[in-house]
């Protein structure tokens, strides 16, 4: 194995992508609460990124005989481009998936439940027998679910708190994510991307209601707005160096876009920076109650159902659905 295949292959070229995904949670965590401990993060770090990592073994066992005709993935596709065995892969994606769950087992049962969920939707997504990946809006549900949890895990390592849970933040993020995902797997582009309007209207209004929701929700409104604005910037610079800059590849995605959520959201724990977010909060609101008493009661109810959750921690989500389990049981139990 030479050098090069040791530094870019399957595993390393998603790398910095997963960590960043469970550092946003884990930022977002500690902005709240400001506290963590040591060895949550580093166990919780090393066990996501070890079982997810068996992930792409797994892929790359069930895809080779599609990856070995593309010259470009041979480049780092394991198995397609001759760096390791099948046998090999099947080794070493079992140490991977056996040991990032031990590490995750040492953080909390909660945390290992995700990761497992997480394991299982990506079998659902690659497995031969299913395949969602070949469906467009399974692909697109399925990848959001994948990517909001992992971008849950640094949040629920460290607390199964869901009162201060930055679900909207999360599920924008993730959307757009599985949105670059379905045009760079499904090859859209130009015409087929105006062919397929409705889609892609949904996706927008989606993410445009969960950032909107986001900023007036939360104590984030400034990372926010200059994420916005930055997106916004590099689409504008995507569609005219397009031509000569593949601007929606992963590369773009991995080192710039995704580190740039973290930068953004890390500024606030600077004074200076704290203050003009929180005046920016401060207006926001202004704004919100301003537009809320313009409308009707049903409507701000509904709304305030929507950024205040009905559970306040995972263990009441578990008590609920055991209930409801019990509910379910005593009424088959009965009808008998």
């Amino acid at each position: 194995m030479k050098i090069r295949h040791l530094l870019y292959n399957s595993i390393t070229v998603s790398l910095p992508k997963n960590i960043i995904q469970y550092m946003l949670g884990f930022v977002l965590f500690w902005l709240i609460y400001r506290q963590f401990d040591a060895w949550t993060f580093a166990f919780s770090l090393s066990g996501f990124l070890l079982a997810y990592s068996a992930v792409y073994f797994f892929n790359d066992i069930i895809d080779y005989e599609e990856d070995k005709k593309d010259r470009d993935k041979r480049e780092w596709k394991l198995i397609a481009g001759g760096i390791i065995s099948r046998r090999t892969a099947i080794m070493l994606g079992v140490i991977f998936l056996v040991s990032g769950l031990l590490l995750s087992s040492l953080v909390n049962m909660w945390y290992l439940n995700i990761i497992v969920i997480v394991l299982f939707l990506n079998m659902l997504h690659s497995h031969p027998r299913i395949l969602l990946k070949k469906r467009l809006v399974a692909t697109t549900v399925n990848m959001s679910t994948i990517e909001f949890f992992k971008y849950s895990t640094g949040w629920f390592a460290f607390t199964g708190d869901l009162s201060m849970f930055p679900f909207w933040i999360l599920v924008t993020f993730a959307v757009v994510y599985a949105t670059i995902y379905i045009v760079y797997k499904f090859k859209f582009k130009g015409d087929m991307i105006r062919n397929n309007k409705p889609y892609f209207t949904v996706l927008a209004l989606v993410v445009l209601f969960s950032y909107i929701f986001s900023v007036i929700t939360y104590d984030f409104a400034l990372p926010l707005l200059i994420l916005l604005a930055l997106s916004a910037g590099l689409v504008a610079f995507g569609i005219t160096a397009g031509r000569k800059l593949h601007f929606m590849n992963w590369l773009w995605l991995e080192f710039v876009i995704m580190p740039a959520m973290i930068v953004a959201f890390l500024l606030i724990s600077f004074p200076l920076i704290a203050q003009i977010n929180d005046h920016l909060g401060e207006k926001i609101t202004q704004y919100k109650d301003t537009v809320y008493k313009e409308l009707p009661d049903d409507v701000v109810k509904t709304l305030d159902n929507l950024s205040e959750p009905n559970y306040k921690s995972v263990e009441d989500v578990a008590n609920a659905l055991n209930r409801s389990l019990n509910l379910s049981l005593d009424e088959i139990l009965n009808n008998k």
